[in-house]
């Protein structure tokens, strides 16, 4: 079934969390169409920080990208400095061209240098779409015309490797002054990618809207297609429901404390 929506969630974790016991609960650990609302995507409290470091912990176990690499590849907060979208781009794109030439982490590039026909010049979508919000506020408020494109039919369309997992961002502002971001991934690798998918959205969620001057709103997950993978014989179900498990039990003692 492609309708698997996830009741309301405080924060990040909780929303990874609570998305995930819904997997678990199928015989393939597969579910499509899951969608998890969270209200406050920059809550981050004491038993939210030891499930991210738990998942990490996990990760680097099995050899995998640890979480906080995994939301870089959105928003790479550590080059974030509060002067602006264009010092962030420049200062990403000079490491970006060193030292990240695979296929694969390349989202905030697609959103600060996407390309134009006829050897153009990139598009900033980030700064583009910074500008149209600062216009909304101050002008006509639009409510439906702010999204960063990832996905390229032109050059991924018929690819079955290699190709984005996130599709589209849409970002939605509501009077008098919140901002909402809502993503749709085609696929989702609720193990090795997901939580860090959810926390570098959050991060890019506050600083356009803080660069934009609004509040931070609430955070919308569409999965498509989401799926408790195993990897290679790396780990396998039983292992994917002890770390579920776990965290759920650290989220709990949080909620009865």
């Amino acid at each position: 079934m492609y309708y698997n929506p996830i009741a309301p969630v405080r924060t990040p974790t909780q929303g990874w969390v609570e998305a995930a016991k819904a997997i678990l609960k199928t015989d393939d650990f597969h579910l499509g169409g899951l969608f998890v609302h969270i209200e406050d995507p920059l809550a981050m409290g004491r038993q939210d920080l030891a499930v991210v470091r738990h998942v990490d912990g996990f990760l680097r176990s099995h050899g995998q990208y640890p979480v906080s690499t995994v939301a870089n590849t959105i928003f790479p907060a550590s080059l974030d400095h509060g002067d602006g979208i264009k010092a962030l781009s420049e200062r990403y794109l000079r490491v970006f061209d060193r030292s990240m030439k695979s296929g694969w982490g390349r989202y905030f590039e697609r959103f600060v240098k996407w390309p134009t026909p006829e050897g153009k010049e990139p598009i900033n979508q980030i700064e583009v779409i910074i500008d149209m919000l600062n216009e909304a506020r101050t002008g006509t408020f639009h409510t439906d015309k702010y999204e960063l494109v990832v996905s390229d039919p032109a050059r991924r369309i018929r690819n079955v490797r290699n190709r984005p997992c996130l599709s589209l961002i849409e970002l939605k502002p509501e009077k008098p002054n919140r901002l909402h971001m809502l993503a749709t991934y085609r696929n989702h690798y609720y193990i090795q990618k997901t939580l860090g998918n959810i926390l570098g959205l959050a991060e890019l969620q506050a600083f356009i809207a803080r660069e934009a001057k609004f509040e931070v709103g609430t955070l919308t997950l569409s999965s498509t297609s989401a799926t408790l993978e195993t990897v290679g014989g790396e780990w396998g179900k039983k292992d994917v429901r002890t770390l579920i498990e776990a965290c759920d039990e650290m989220l709990v003692k949080k909620l009865a404390a």
